[in-house]
């Protein structure tokens, strides 16, 4: 039997290919989600893959802690895909299995955030009618996946409203005392507008401006839920 590490189609010479040779590429399989959620007592989430395109292709999964650069056999968490290593046909559907081995590691107050790593490599399409040298580069999709402790369910909207807006100076601070991970964007008028902004449990993150921001300004934000769809709220800029 082959161990997991000698079928790890991600090694340091691709990964190097990847950086050098930065060419367009486009995604060949497809995911049905945006991110995995383990609530209370749930120990395995599925994730469906499809290949779109008309080749083969080899499809690794794995999950890490953050660091996008470590290999499969460094990187060590509670998550483990079953199968990590699929090869599929051109327009092949695959469910992987995402399996929770162990919460002890885990807070206990507020959510645990991984990374789910697929990892495909394309197969070259024959041509009969002229042969070429070519590099296939390997391509990479991340899902967040969250784990969250005995008692922490889905937060309500009631719970998302507490987050805080404070201007300090040319920064403005956005403060999340709750026990999720606030995956955002929020905007203040004309004057600022942030894409993606992600504040971690019980902590804080501050945002430079070219302005500062008057206690009372109203802001605009939209928090992912569950599903990764946009919900939009309305809150204030505070005093510092």
């Amino acid at each position: 039997m082959r161990s997991y590490r000698s079928w790890s189609v991600f090694n340091s010479a691709l990964a190097l290919i990847a950086l050098l040779l930065a060419c367009p590429a486009r995604a060949v399989v497809n995911v049905d989600k945006t991110r995995l959620i383990f609530n209370e007592g749930e120990i395995s989430q599925t994730l469906n893959l499809k290949n779109g395109d008309e080749n083969p292709v080899i499809v690794q999964i794995w999950s890490d802690e953050g660091d996008m650069m470590l290999s499969p056999d460094i990187s060590k968490t509670p998550l483990i895909a079953l199968p990590p290593v699929v090869k599929m046909y051109p327009g092949e559907m695959r469910s992987i299995r995402v399996m929770l081995t162990s919460r002890a590691s885990l807070t206990a107050d507020r959510e645990s955030l991984y990374w789910l790593n697929i990892y495909q490599i394309p197969a070259l399409a024959k041509s009969a009618e002229k042969a070429e040298r070519k590099v296939v580069l390997p391509l990479r999709i991340r899902l967040k996946i969250f784990v969250r402790p005995a008692g922490v369910a889905a937060p309500r909207a009631e719970e998302v409203q507490k987050l805080r807006f404070v201007a300090q100076g040319n920064a403005l601070k956005v403060v999340n005392p709750q026990p999720w991970f606030m995956n955002m964007r929020l905007s203040v008028g004309d004057k600022l507008r942030v894409d993606d902004v992600v504040v971690a449990p019980q902590s804080q993150q501050t945002i430079p401006l070219n302005a500062p921001l008057a206690p009372g300004e109203k802001v605009s934000f939209e928090v992912l839920n569950d599903n990764g769809n946009p919900v939009r709220y309305l809150g204030a800029i505070t005093a510092s």
